[in-house]
């Protein structure tokens, strides 16, 4: 589904990510981990064209696109195929639950309110928020308030979503209802590139690890093998000091 290919970022000629390159098959879930810094959130933020590329290109569903030459209706159109769930939810304040959902549904693909609002309703029903249509981000939890932003991914039928640390902002209570939807959704079959501290998260759920430190992919492989026996001694140290915290 998709391809990178040598992906380059600099910021005020600091090298964030170096000719970084990875493959994302239909139905992976994908956990990036690694310390903070190490370009994980860039590498997101650079394939759904939030942040520009300095160089590198990209195969979506057999379409290549140049980085470096990526025009707005290339961006529009590979954005219709992809969602984004950010660490800090990027709600609307001053709308429902519901409105919410389907405000891109409406606005953006001119769906029909009536048909937005149905699905709407029926994808919040399935994050455990039935009930909760009418409720402003203000009334919620930081989990509701997140599983609203998963809900609103979702509403677009994406072929890939992007979660950059989408549990980072919350209490530890609260962080398990995100991560079981999230799971109901890999266990579905959706295709997730999904930054991540949850280490369980990435050892249980995902299908293959990537370890990144330094702006470059040090080691990836099949999640369960991966954490049993990490082959990098730069993987090992990292994952011994997670164990210490």
């Amino acid at each position: 589904m998709l391809e990178v290919y040598n992906i380059r970022k600099a910021f005020d000629g600091n090298e964030v990510l170096k000719d970084v390159s990875l493959k994302v098959d239909k139905g992976d879930v994908i956990a990036i981990i690694g310390p903070s810094g190490s370009g994980k959130t860039t590498l997101l933020r650079c394939l759904n064209f939030l942040a520009k590329a300095d160089g590198g290109r990209m195969v979506f569903d057999g379409e290549e696109i140049d980085f470096s030459k990526v025009s707005r209706k290339d961006i529009a159109r590979i954005r219709r195929k992809t969602a984004f769930v950010f660490q800090n939810y990027n709600l609307f304040a001053n709308k429902t639950a519901l409105e919410n959902v389907t405000e891109g549904l409406i606005v953006a693909r001119k769906v029909p309110k009536d048909v937005a609002n149905k699905k709407g309703k029926e994808l919040l029903d399935k994050v455990g928020l039935a009930g909760r249509y009418d409720s402003y981000p203000s009334q919620l939890s930081g989990g509701q308030q997140q599983r609203v932003a998963i809900a609103r991914a979702l509403a677009t039928d994406p072929e890939i979503i992007y979660f950059d640390e989408p549990t980072s902002a919350l209490d530890p209570e609260l962080i398990g209802e995100v991560l079981g939807v999230m799971k109901e959704l890999a266990e579905e079959g959706m295709t997730m590139l999904v930054v991540t501290h949850e280490m369980n998260f990435a050892r249980d759920v995902s299908k293959r690890t990537i370890f990144m430190e330094g702006g470059v992919i040090v080691e990836e492989g099949e999640s369960k093998a991966f954490f049993a026996n990490p082959k990098e001694e730069r993987t090992r140290a990292f994952l011994r000091l997670l164990e210490k915290e």
